[in-house]
């Protein structure tokens, strides 16, 4: 599996209206792809929620690189580009993936957790604290989406994070989502 991954910082002055129907058309071009695992569009609006950014976000796991460069070239994404501007993607190789479909229809918030590289620990220790760290973020009830990877360039970690309501106490970028899809079958 891989995940894809962009945060486009815009504006404050954006009209979010424009930006939230971006976002509804991507949400709804990943409800539509083939090899989608699962699919967070989320938004972030300066003055709102504490929040001192304006931002729009794409997280994504796939099943296959091919289909999810099918999504990438596709209209969604060209529609981003012609509207907001290029975002600058990420690839991260996922070491641990858990979801549970019956909660996505009520994902309020999505995060992104980026961290540094820790050279000291061996790429299989690496894996078993993702797959820990995956397992006890699903322990919690309002959880519905927990994809640990390492970006393969960098060893950078990531986290991304799905959940019913705003966590309190999250390290990571959280974002109000706009779009959370999981399809039945990638």
């Amino acid at each position: 599996m891989i995940a894809y991954t962009w945060v486009l910082d815009l504006p404050r002055s954006s009209d979010m209206a424009g930006v939230r129907a971006i976002a509804e058309s991507l949400g709804d071009s990943l409800a539509g792809s083939d090899g989608l695992l699962a699919g967070l569009v989320g938004v972030t609006e300066a003055g709102t929620e504490g929040e001192q950014h304006t931002a729009l976000a794409l997280l994504t796991v796939w099943a296959n690189t091919s289909r999810m460069n099918a999504f990438i070239w596709g209209d969604a994404m060209a529609s981003v580009e012609h509207h907001l501007a290029r975002p600058s993607g990420r690839l991260w190789s996922v070491g641990s993936v858990q979801l549970d479909r019956t909660r996505v229809g009520s994902v309020t918030h999505v995060g992104l957790d980026i961290s540094a590289n820790r050279p000291y620990e061996t790429l299989a220790e690496v894996v078993d604290a993702q797959q820990g760290s995956a397992s006890r973020a699903m322990a919690g009830r309002s959880s519905a989406l927990a994809c640990r990877g390492l970006d393969p360039t960098t060893w950078e970690r990531v986290s991304i994070d799905a959940w019913t309501g705003r966590p309190r106490d999250d390290d990571a970028r959280v974002f109000r989502t706009v779009s959370a899809v999981a399809p039945e079958r990638p």
